[in-house]
């Protein structure tokens, strides 16, 4: 017995013949078919009528002569209200008119003559049955398919917006991360910069000296093409290259070297191993603790703490030396002609204390450096008060809040910012004594 081959799918047939036996006969045979759903009429309007209620009815089989209706016009009118059902015409007498009509006007899958073959009969409903779910599924995925595609257009406009929305979101995430790193950049600088104020606080007899520093070993580094991360490197360096003197003794750090006993020296030398390890806890200052530990490091291998010689040093380190030892010498020559004195101090030190390659970029600094220094005829000292400075006059000698925090170093050019800063400074943490600065003198012109 052939059966419909869709699992689980049942079908709706609809029997249509003006004698109950006939049908009844029909249901018994179709009775044994599991997934068959039958229901009858006795007359093509009765038909009709079940087609209304049932719209999803997969197969009608319908006899041809009825009273009233044949079936061939209750074919053609059931074909407009389910278009899709699969008729199969039961005719009782040799009509080849009867037939072509069924074919032409019902549209008829099959015709059959009474009476059956039971076999033939259960075939050929079964191939209607896979004939009218095959057109049903193919309709449900051809919807199916429309929807998705619907869907899908929907989903990529979705999409499209959701990626301008987190594209906008990213970019404006990135501003902000930008900002926050430009912010973060400048509150470690400050910090560094505040550290170093702290420093030279405690050693008050080498006032500006870390900050001197640090500016001679940035233009070092500058006329040496370092990059960007190796300038800012260099820079923090400068600024705390003497932190381990914090903890220094006052009668220790007042000392030269050469007046101190052996105990004392070595304490003196273990500042540099102090100050690597006193921000060795800041994962960002690592690499500048390391040139911290280095900075009293010799060329030719005398150094200390670790003996090291010649390239083995870091760079940064030997550029650090050179710049220290520089500003050091300044303090112990007149100021009218200190650069240069301090360099010709320094001539019996390179290949020795320092590298003899560094030479010329921190002589070229210390002139750019110490520019200030070097005063003209024309050029006036003259001291005024937080009200009286103009942009463009020149700090003679660095300039302390009443605390004594270094506010400026010595060779500032006023501009307006600086003017602002130092008023305001001056409101929280008064200084008494003027401020002395230079100034050219148009007169001797």
């Amino acid at each position: 017995m052939s059966e419909i081959d869709t699992e689980n799918e049942e079908l709706k047939i609809l029997l249509v013949d003006d004698e109950v036996n006939i049908t009844k006969a029909l249901r018994r045979l179709l009775m044994d078919v599991d997934q068959y759903d039958i229901y009858t009429a006795i007359s093509g309007k009765d038909g009709l009528e079940v087609l209304a209620d049932e719209p999803d009815i997969g197969v009608i089989i319908s006899d041809q002569r009825m009273p009233e209706m044949t079936g061939v016009e209750f074919l053609q009118e059931a074909r407009e209200i389910v278009p899709d059902a699969v008729r199969i015409l039961l005719t009782g007498y040799a009509d080849i008119e009867a037939s072509i009509a069924a074919i032409n006007e019902g549209a008829v899958f099959r015709y059959l003559t009474k009476p059956w073959d039971d076999e033939t009969l259960l075939k050929s409903i079964a191939e209607a049955a896979q004939s009218y779910l095959l057109v049903a599924e193919n309709k449900r995925l051809n919807a199916l398919v429309q929807k998705q595609k619907k869907d899908l257009h929907e989903w990529n406009n979705r999409l499209k917006q959701r990626v301008l929305d987190q594209t906008s979101q990213i970019r404006n995430k990135g501003d902000e991360l930008a900002l926050s790193n430009q912010q973060l950049r400048g509150s470690f600088n400050e910090t560094i910069e505040s550290l170093a104020g702290l420093i030279e606080m405690r050693d008050r007899k080498s006032p500006g000296h870390s900050r001197n520093v640090a500016e001679l070993v940035t233009i070092m580094a500058e006329k040496l093409n370092l990059s960007q991360e190796e300038k800012n490197q260099l820079r923090s360096a400068g600024l705390l290259h003497d932190i381990g003197k914090i903890a220094m003794s006052d009668n220790l750090l007042g000392k030269s070297t050469s007046n101190m006993n052996s105990k004392e020296l070595h304490e003196y030398q273990n500042h540099v191993i102090r100050g690597q390890a006193a921000i060795n806890m800041v994962p960002a200052l690592h690499d500048i603790g390391v040139l911290i530990r280095h900075h009293h490091e010799r060329f030719d291998g005398q150094g200390f703490p670790d003996k090291l010689k010649g390239k083995a040093i870091p760079l940064g380190a030997r550029i650090i030396c050179a710049a220290d030892m520089l500003e050091r010498k300044l303090s112990q020559v007149p100021e009218s002609d200190a650069c240069a004195s301090a360099l010709q101090e320094l001539e019996t030190e390179w290949g020795k204390s320092l590298d003899p390659g560094l030479r010329m970029v921190l002589e070229e600094g210390a002139l750019e450096v110490y520019s200030y220094l070097d005063i003209s005829t024309n050029i006036l000292e003259k001291k005024v008060s937080p009200k009286g400075l103009e942009a463009g006059m020149q700090l003679q000698h660095d300039l302390f809040s009443g605390t004594g925090v270094l506010l400026l170093k010595q060779g500032t050019v006023f501009d307006e910012n600086a003017i602002a800063a130092v008023k305001r400074c001056f409101m929280i943490d008064p200084f008494e004594q003027d401020i002395c600065v230079l100034l050219k003198d148009d007169e001797s012109e």
